[in-house]
């Protein structure tokens, strides 16, 4: 067998007709690198006050897919330059308006880094079918696609082993050479690799509507064997343990857990990918089982389809619409509609799939009936709804604070939403609720993260932040924290252990810190409230009880979850063999029982 490799002219002429062929997808890939190398060569706090940096990172990675599909789509009309170039603009005018009317994905919500995915989702699907709008047979848009998935799995591998390759040389620079190269570099290398080498190694070996040669509709034969014996039996096992599960809901008369809906879609899903996979060899002799299969496959996935819709219905209906139950929603709807239409049509066209799931991307992913805007409304009307329950809204809907105690239930329903609508939809979708200014209020208190606002929202309202973990029997768990530094004397004091952490292990038993090629050893007695300090080759010890300390912070804080003076944090005691000083960094446990979790302290001894 020879190998012949390519010339350079041939490289340069191929990667000449590449730049032509996908000038803008080529030109974002480049650009949305420079832009990612520039954004992580700056201070955390700089990244910080460039928004405008990241979301061009972002714009030009949903660029790249976009210019891709309506390139495909130009060519299979056998358009001219004119027409073309009309054609690129309009989406250069899409995503330009997309960029500077869209609010920033680093301004705290999830919610925009949710709508990029599903806009991603949405190009890619696009570049799937965007040659086959009114042309092409079926064979046709299933060996183009084959061919593009092969071409994602082979630019992958060459740019992973690329950046291995050039990552070796660079590290033999480093230390062979001398000369220093930042670590930063090698990041920086792998955006060059994956935004600029692998975007052109892909578009160059795409097909060309309308021109395809035989190897785009030829069927690899490890593909079949892949599927018939690997994907197939393993989603079928899948299915059986669905089926056993609604069989035992069914008998015990109970309703579908939330995590059921997950299962069944991805399964689902994953058994359509299976046929999608098999379509082009369903009709050949010997392969009738295929036709077969997914017959009984659609219909078998009907009985699914209800446990689906009765779960995802049932955690709605209980806790209100958020943006991963409007996913699950969805896509129940489009799964459903799918099993519809593969169980009835004759036609059976498999563009159907990507073309419905590319509409349903881009219809909840903007607009009023978005699954943002729907989970805002759902999440903002729960709340008012509950504070409207227990006389917290005055007549203008405003927050009144509270100055009586609010049922736990209520509290922990409160600390959900509010938390969920500041981590996803921001402060913004709170300000409805309050006469000030609540951006500028968090801001004045230093509130930064989702947590620590959401425990200042529920402050406003006059009670207390519960975490979606606690309990009504567990929900008087403390935990106290400092975070600033204080200058202490520590005249007197001849060893200092730093960073101690002691924790709860699995057998609620307290871990010993023990210190490599050292002679001291600390200890905590749950049962005693102890916290025991000893020399091991003195014998010398100490016990400090910690009772009093729990105590003293309980009784200075209403909130048991909050940050505390340094002053608040430091004791010391002493005995006849030795002297310590403890500064608390962090303390957590059981208000009622008083009992200890975890503690992180530094600790200075004295020797007598």
């Amino acid at each position: 067998m020879r190998f012949s490799f390519p010339s350079i002219n041939e490289i340069l002429k191929s990667s000449t007709n590449t730049v032509k062929r996908f000038p803008l997808a080529i030109t974002a890939g480049v650009f949305g690198s420079i832009c990612a190398i520039w954004f992580f060569d700056l201070s955390p706090q700089e990244q910080q006050n460039s928004p405008w940096l990241s979301d061009l990172i972002f714009v030009s990675g949903l660029s790249i897919s976009l210019f891709t599909g309506l390139s495909f789509f130009s060519e299979s009309k056998s358009w001219n330059n004119s027409k073309t170039w009309l054609l690129r603009f309009s989406g250069l005018a899409l995503i330009t308006i997309y960029y500077f009317l869209g609010q920033s994905i680093t301004e705290g919500a999830d919610q925009y880094a949710y709508r990029l995915l599903l806009l991603l989702l949405a190009t890619h699907l696009f570049t799937s079918f965007s040659a086959f709008i009114g042309r092409g047979t079926i064979e046709e848009f299933w060996g183009f696609n084959k061919t593009l998935f092969l071409n994602i799995l082979t630019s992958a591998m060459y740019s992973a082993v690329l950046f291995m390759g050039l990552s070796i040389a660079l590290l033999s620079i480093d230390n062979l050479l001398g000369f220093h190269v930042k670590q930063d570099r090698y990041f920086q290398l792998w955006i060059i690799l994956v935004g600029v080498f692998n975007t052109i190694f892909f578009l160059a070996k795409a097909p060309k509507p309308g021109a395809f040669g035989p190897s785009v509709t030829e069927y690899p034969k490890a593909l079949k064997v892949f599927v018939q014996y690997v994907l197939i039996p393993l989603v079928s096992v899948y299915i059986l343990i669905l089926y056993s599960y609604l069989i035992k809901i069914l008998f015990q008369w109970e309703l579908p857990t939330g995590w059921v809906a997950n299962l069944v879609l991805s399964f689902s899903i994953a058994g359509i990918f299976s046929l999608l996979l098999l379509h082009p060899i369903k009709d050949e002799v010997g392969n009738k089982w295929i036709r077969l299969y997914s017959k009984l496959y659609y219909a078998g996935l009907v009985p699914l389809v209800v446990l689906l819709f009765v779960s995802i219905g049932t955690r709605i209906s209980e806790y209100g619409v958020t943006i991963n139950r409007f996913f699950v929603a969805t896509l129940a709807v489009w799964l459903a509609g799918i099993v519809i239409y593969f169980i009835f049509s004759k036609a059976k066209n498999i563009k159907v799939i990507p073309v419905s799931l590319c509409l349903v991307a881009l219809s909840i992913s903007l607009g009023p009936m978005s699954a943002f805007s729907v989970s805002e409304r759902s999440q903002t009307g729960r709340i008012s709804e509950i504070l409207s329950s227990i006389d917290l809204l005055d007549e203008s809907g405003k927050v009144l604070k509270s100055e009586k105690e609010v049922s736990f239930n209520d509290r922990k329903n409160l600390s959900s939403g509010v938390k969920y609508l500041v981590s996803n939809h921001g402060i913004q979708s709170l300000d409805e609720f309050f006469e000030m200014d609540l951006a500028t209020h968090l801001e004045m208190e230093n509130k930064t993260s989702a947590y620590s606002k959401s425990v200042e929202i529920l402050s406003l309202m006059g009670m207390e932040y519960l975490n979606y973990w606690e309990g009504e029997k567990d929900h008087d768990y403390f935990d106290f924290y400092t975070s600033e530094q204080l200058v202490i004397l520590i005249e007197g004091y001849n060893y200092f252990l730093g960073d101690v952490e002691l924790f709860m292990n699995s057998d609620s038993t307290f871990k010993t810190k023990e210190y490599v090629q050292s002679t001291w050893k600390v200890s905590y007695r749950k049962e005693e409230k102890l916290l025991f300090i000893e020399n091991t080759e003195s014998s010398k010890n100490i016990e400090v009880s910690l009772l009093p300390v729990v105590e003293k912070l309980l009784s200075r804080n209403l909130n048991n979850s909050s940050v505390v003076p340094p002053e608040d944090m430091i004791f010391e005691q002493e005995n006849d063999e030795m002297k310590v000083k403890i500064l608390l960094t962090r303390i957590s446990g059981s208000a009622q029982r008083k009992n200890i979790n975890s503690m992180r302290f530094d600790l200075f001894i004295a020797d007598k």
